[in-house]
């Protein structure tokens, strides 16, 4: 699974692209090998929807774009994302994978598919696990996502909290830092502590 967000974006990005690497078993070709995507729906969920939050993968300006070309068994695979208005209050997904024709066989179920999730606003990122909930940042919250970033200049998304993970002395600098700066905006804004969209005071371990 792979998460994005426009929400870095300024409103004149309209469009953006997302990559996925898929590898072919069986060796090279000689010849390229044209491959088709197909968008495999998920129940319950808000599935994103072609032409609307993504280019659909029979659009002709993508559709030739998917390719594994000769002498390779690999291909990173472009998926064009739009900008929706509705991607403010909902996150989609995209969850898709490789058809098979005469180049190419089905693989291992859990193994073909890919997933893409969409939104326009702040999601957690998956590095934010109960590990680091429980010692560094606390319960996420995207009240809380957005003070960090506007305290910080941060994005403290996935690529940004994953690179912290390498390095404990900067965790908990960052789980210093974010406490005082969330004292200092508690102290300047008396009788009104920073709360979350649930309700809940923001706090950190």
């Amino acid at each position: 699974m792979k998460p994005y967000t426009f929400y870095y974006e300024p409103p004149t990005v309209l469009q953006d692209t997302a990559y996925f690497d898929i590898y072919a078993l069986g060796g090279v070709r000689s010849e390229d090998r044209p491959f088709t995507l197909e968008q495999i729906n998920l129940p319950g969920q808000n599935n994103a929807e072609p032409g609307i939050h993504y280019k659909a993968f029979t659009d002709k300006s993508v559709a030739n774009l998917y390719v594994i070309k000769a002498g390779q068994v690999h291909a990173r695979v472009p998926i064009i994302v739009l900008r929706d208005p509705s991607l403010k209050s909902k996150t989609v997904k995209l969850q898709f994978e490789v058809k098979a024709n005469s180049d190419f066989k089905l693989g291992e179920a859990n193994k073909r598919w890919r997933r893409l999730e969409l939104t326009d606003g702040l999601s957690r990122p998956p590095a934010w696990d109960t590990y680091l909930e429980t010692y560094y940042f606390g319960k996420y919250s995207v009240t809380k996502h957005a003070f960090m970033i506007g305290q910080t200049g941060e994005k403290w998304d996935q690529p940004f909290v994953t690179a912290l993970r390498a390095d404990f002395s900067i965790l908990a600098y960052w789980n210093v830092e974010l406490k005082t700066r969330l004292v200092d905006y508690n102290k300047n804004h008396p009788g009104e502590p920073l709360k979350d969209e649930y309700g809940d005071l923001v706090a950190f371990p």
